[in-house]
């Protein structure tokens, strides 16, 4: 039951994230581009001056509590699904989404400068270092192949992004897509492997219910 509760918060912290910021990137000024801005412009003080541009954000509150929502979520949810990290598995992911926890953190208080770049690179890192070890610390769905296939592929999607966002920083230069879509990649693939293992643990059939004969459909193949 408690994997089932983790599972729900999960759930709860990734529509919940991507709602208050559609809903907070809508009152932005001007038009808001999910391709070329960054998700924390969106939380800026109204007046603030970004890339040639002076920005309006009425709504800018929202973003700073998604970033708490997904954070502190994100942390309470592994800790009910993994339980009490007994083995080195455990503790490496709790450790992960601890360091995107306190990232988000950072970030949802400290809205630019250096120590918010700090609490991004931490979040985003952590939480794709999460998808890595999550299918070996998560008892219930190590075996399932797809799904260690698919971690694996959000995992790739989230570095690959970060590494291409360092290199359009690095460079002035636009590699291949905008820094928005970059950090979006190394983001929302934090948030699909949450819904994804949520999905997965939420489906898959309990002791209880294979005792009663329960017809509850099975999980995804392994």
């Amino acid at each position: 039951m408690a994997g089932r509760r983790g599972a729900a918060l999960w759930a709860v912290a990734a529509v919940g994230y991507l709602v208050l910021e559609a809903v907070a990137a809508a009152g932005f000024e001007p038009a808001y581009s999910y391709a070329r801005d960054y998700i924390s412009d969106i939380g800026l003080p109204s007046g603030r001056l970004v890339r040639g541009r002076t920005v309006h954000s009425p709504r800018g509150c929202l973003i700073h509590a998604a970033f708490y929502l997904q954070g502190i979520l994100f942390l309470l949810g592994a800790s009910l699904i993994v339980g009490l990290p007994d083995n080195r598995r455990a503790r490496v992911f709790l450790g992960a989404v601890a360091g995107n926890a306190v990232g988000n953190v950072v970030i949802g208080t400290v809205h630019s400068g250096t120590v918010h770049v700090d609490g991004a690179v931490l979040a985003i890192v952590g939480g794709n270092a999460a998808i890595l070890t999550g299918p070996d610390a998560i008892g219930e769905l190590a075996e399932w192949r797809c799904y260690r296939l698919a971690s694996k592929v959000l995992a790739a999607l989230g570095f690959s992004s970060i590494a291409m966002l360092m290199a359009n920083s690095a460079t002035a230069k636009t590699v291949l897509l905008p820094d928005g879509a970059w950090e979006r990649g190394s983001v929302y693939s934090i948030i699909a492997w949450q819904l994804l293992t949520a999905a997965c643990l939420l489906t898959r059939p309990t002791r209880a219910d294979v005792r009663s004969g329960s017809p509850r459909r099975p999980g995804p193949r392994r």
